[in-house]
């Protein structure tokens, strides 16, 4: 029961955050700019999804890089209080099950961390 209730969770999840997405064009205008420079990180090894929802420094960041980071994490707080207010769920619980999704979603080799905090490479 426990798992259909995630699974439902997850599809109602994604449905808000790109409704909210698409209602607030900026913020999604902004995530899709940066998403190639981040995945360009991410697979050199830079950046990793933390199990919160966010983006963290996994290897050396010059400025710009750190950056872009910073600014991709901010909006994903938007987008995680967001949804947390129309399900009625706290920013935290969103964040670390969208850790969830973005850990099944993550290409090998990309640094993820579990939910105890420890940091590995997705095989």
């Amino acid at each position: 029961m426990k798992c259909k209730n995630l699974v439902i969770f997850l599809i109602v999840l994604f449905i808000s955050g790109a409704f909210l997405c698409a209602k607030d064009a900026n913020v999604k205008e902004r995530m899709l700019k940066r998403k190639p420079l981040i995945n360009a990180l991410k697979d050199q090894g830079k950046l990793g999804e933390n199990n919160v929802g966010k983006l963290a420094p996994r290897g050396g960041l010059n400025p710009e890089e750190r950056r872009l980071m910073n600014e991709e994490n901010g909006d994903r707080d938007i987008i995680y209080g967001r949804i947390a207010q129309n399900m009625n769920v706290s920013p935290a619980e969103v964040g670390k099950r969208r850790a969830a999704q973005i850990a099944q979603r993550a290409k090998p080799g990309h640094w993820l961390q579990n939910p105890q905090g420890k940091w590995y490479r997705k095989k």
